[in-house]
């Protein structure tokens, strides 16, 4: 089954930390509607950090240095394995493959800085 979200991505510094909330229009099968969601981003250093849930609790860490981070994390059965890719200062990619007896799906993402 094949989905789409279009919509806003905002990031906005609160402390030590980065809110990533997104907001947009989902067609995802037989829905049609709005979606959100919320990552928290602790920096701790200029290109490393930990993402977090919208709940505070840890997802994976983040080293983006390279300009590319590999990332693997396990949650009960399911393995997400994830790519973030830095394309330019105003684009950045990020794609996960997610398998395990609770959840099976591809998501491909690509962000982009809205002109001031």
């Amino acid at each position: 089954m094949l989905g789409r979200l279009t919509g806003w991505a905002v990031f906005t510094p609160s402390g030590d930390e980065l809110v990533h909330d997104e907001e947009g229009n989902l067609k995802f099968g037989a829905y049609r509607g709005p979606a959100t969601r919320r990552y928290h981003l602790v920096i701790d250093r200029p290109s490393s950090g930990m993402v977090r849930h919208a709940d505070s609790s840890p997802f994976h860490p983040l080293e983006l240095l390279s300009g590319t981070a590999e990332i693997r994390h396990r949650c009960g059965g399911d393995d997400y394995r994830g790519r973030y890719r830095v394309l330019d200062e105003n684009r950045f990619t990020v794609s996960w493959q997610v398998t395990g007896p609770r959840k099976q799906y591809r998501l491909a993402t690509l962000y982009c800085r809205a002109e001031a």
